[in-house]
Order: structure tokens, then C-alpha cells, then sequence
């Protein structure tokens, strides 16, 4: 049996320099990212380790899921010593991991899979196509735009305020699950591209008003990795990374971008991220959807337990009742929580980004 622990956040002072070590042994981040994940953002996650060769570590966020605030946790830095994969490491932090979010009631967690292949087994379904961006484009120069760009870091108190209003109003309007926007969450994203050479960049009209932003990170190219902008203001962001002096971009998300018109490679549509159903029963009390719907299911959870047995779920506008139950009678539809996670989560608009 494999020594696995739950690390909580007071702990982490305790295996710190262990974890830093299993991360620059597994990962090819920059020292300088490495120093920033490891002083800050770690802070505030769980780590899950195993025997010292192995760990992940859960990542709260705080998300809306149709109109509902709730914290789930993203899963991030999954990785075993080189000389000890293969041996059932991984499957033990993952087990782990999934059964202490279930002890917290967390309706689901998702992550950024290496491989869709590899999480299958565990019960993760793909959640989040996206169609990325790579390549040379005609960046305009210029584009003859009054708009103001400026860059986080210099933005009034004032202005911080309307972008975080901006951000969470044109999330509300098109997703029905995405990470709450606030203060808090731009400080970490813009601390965060300040460890891998890049910024958040917000756009204001001549009345002061915020027109979206966009934020990048810069290694071999600049990457855009969230943006949320309006339609008519694209070129003024592509003028931008003209100025950098970049013969070509990537872009890791495309929900606000039109790049119909552009000479362009964009890749097939493929998972980005993939989740998994935690707690069923809070789960379901997550479900938002139009008229009446009612379930009479008999899952099976390999992994969790709890979620094991019959369920009566009604869903709707408004209503949501779930519970287990023992009535006879009725005609349960078998599924894995693998293929209700297909069904439910598949149902959803995300937007939702892998930061650490």
C-alpha cells in the first residue's frame, strides 16, 4: 500500500521543498514561474502526495454555475517521479483527491488532461472544445482606433473595479458555469503572467468605458490564454501584438475571437479541459435547465461510493430536487457517473482556465 496524505494549506510549509523538487523534475517550467507558483498560488491549494514520489494538488476556485456561487477545485500538477510511474502512484493521488473533495461536497472538479486517456478511467469527461490558434497572421500595424489600452498594472483602483463588472457581466450573458472575476482574481492572473513575461491588458473607449481585455503570456510566441472583448475592437488587440515585434501568435481560447478573414491555422476542436461529477447530490442541485425533467437513475461510481444506488432527480427552471431512493416500480436507466457526466456536464457553457 502506498503512504498517500492529504497536504491542507497550514501543512504545506512541511513538504514544500519536496513538492518543488517532484515539480522541476516532471515539468519544464522556468525557474522563475516555478519561485512564483511555489510562493504564492500554492499557498492556498491541497496537496495530495504519495510515498514522496507522486502528487497533485487541488486548486480552489470560486465558480457560478448557473447563477450559484460555489468553490470547486481545479486539479493541477499531476506527476510521478520518472523511475516510479507504472507502479499505480497516480491512481492512488487521483483516488485520493476524488474522495476528499466528495468529503467536502464539492459538485465537480475538472483539469487540463496530458491525455483525454488517461482520466477516462476515473470517470472525467471532455467539457471544454476549443479550436486553437497557432501561426503567422497580417498583423495590422495600426488600426485608427481611439481605444485606450492600459496595461493591469496601471489601471486606477476605479478602473479595476469596472473591469472586474465588465468581466462578470459578459460571462453571466453567454456561460453558464465560469470562475467568478473579481479583484482577487485579476491580482493572481496578473502576478501569474508576470512570471512567464506577460501582462493583462484592458481596452477603454474615449468615454471611459471598458471594451474587454485580453491577457498573454510570452515564451517562444505571445500566447493569449483568456479574453474576453467586444466584437469590433479584435483588430486593436491584434495591433497590439503587432508591436511586439512577433511574426506569429497562439491563441488557447477563441469564444470572443473572429478569425474567419485571417490566414490562419486553426486546429481541429478538442478538449481542453476535462471534469468529473464529485458529490451527485450537489451536483444536481447545481442543474439549471429549461421546463421539467425527471430522472430515475441507478448509477455506478467505481471511485466514490456515495454516489452508488438509485436516484429520483427532478430538474428544472427554478426546481431541483435529488435524492436516493428505494422505491420499486420504476424503470431506472443504468449508467456509469462517467456517462452521467457526458449527459449533464457535457450540457453546460464554460468558461474556465487552467491557471495555477
Amino acid at each position: 500500500m502506498f503512504a498517500t496524505k492529504i497536504i491542507m494549506p497550514e501543512e504545506q510549509p512541511s513538504v514544500k521543498d519536496l513538492c518543488y523538487m517532484l515539480w522541476t523534475e516532471c515539468f519544464d517550467d522556468t525557474k522563475q514561474y516555478t519561485d512564483y507558483y511555489f510562493n504564492n498560488r500554492w499557498n492556498n491549494s491541497i496537496t495530495v502526495i504519495s510515498d514522496g514520489v507522486s502528487m497533485l494538488h487541488l486548486n480552489p476556485y470560486n465558480t457560478i454555475i448557473n447563477g450559484k456561487e460555489t468553490e470547486i477545485y481545479n486539479i493541477a500538477g499531476v506527476c510521478t517521479l520518472k523511475e516510479y510511474r507504472k507502479r499505480g502512484y497516480m491512481d492512488s493521488v487521483l483516488k485520493s483527491a476524488i474522495n476528499f473533495m466528495y468529503s467536502q461536497g464539492k459538485p465537480f472538479t475538472y483539469l487540463m488532461p496530458a491525455s483525454e486517456e488517461i482520466y477516462k478511467p476515473y470517470g472525467f469527461t471532455g467539457i471544454y472544445p476549443v479550436r486553437k490558434f497557432k501561426g503567422g497572421i497580417k498583423l495590422p500595424v495600426s488600426t485608427g482606433s481611439k481605444l485606450i489600452c492600459i496595461p493591469y498594472n496601471m489601471l486606477k483602483d476605479s478602473q479595476k473595479a469596472d473591469l472586474t463588472r465588465y468581466a462578470q457581466n459578459r460571462l453571466a450573458e453567454r456561460f453558464t458555469c465560469y470562475t467568478v472575476h473579481n479583484k482577487s482574481y485579476f491580482q493572481a492572473f496578473y502576478e501569474e503572467m508576470q512570471a512567464c513575461n506577460g501582462n493583462i491588458l484592458a481596452f477603454w473607449n474615449g468615454d471611459g468605458v471598458c471594451q474587454g481585455y485580453f491577457v498573454y503570456l510570452c515564451e517562444e510566441m505571445p500566447e493569449v490564454i483568456e479574453s474576453v472583448f467586444e466584437k469590433d475592437i479584435q483588430n486593436e488587440i491584434l495591433a497590439y501584438l503587432a508591436r511586439l515585434g512577433f511574426p506569429a501568435i497562439k491563441i488557447n481560447e477563441t469564444n470572443f475571437w473572429d478569425l474567419d478573414l485571417q490566414e490562419q491555422k486553426m486546429e481541429e476542436p478538442k478538449n481542453y479541459l476535462m471534469a468529473r461529477i464529485i458529490d451527485l447530490k450537489t451536483f444536481a442541485e447545481c442543474i439549471s435547465v429549461k421546463g421539467h425533467n425527471e430522472m430515475w437513475l441507478e448509477v455506478t461510481d467505481n471511485i466514490i461510493s456515495g454516489n452508488n444506488g438509485r436516484w429520483h432527480i427532478i430538474t428544472g427552471e427554478g426546481e431541483t430536487y435529488c435524492q436516493k431512493c428505494r422505491e420499486n416500480g420504476k424503470h431506472y436507466i443504468k449508467c456509469t457517473i462517467e456517462e452521467l457526466g457526458q449527459k449533464c456536464l457535457g450540457g453546460m457553457e464554460y468558461f474556465l482556465n487552467e491557471l495555477v
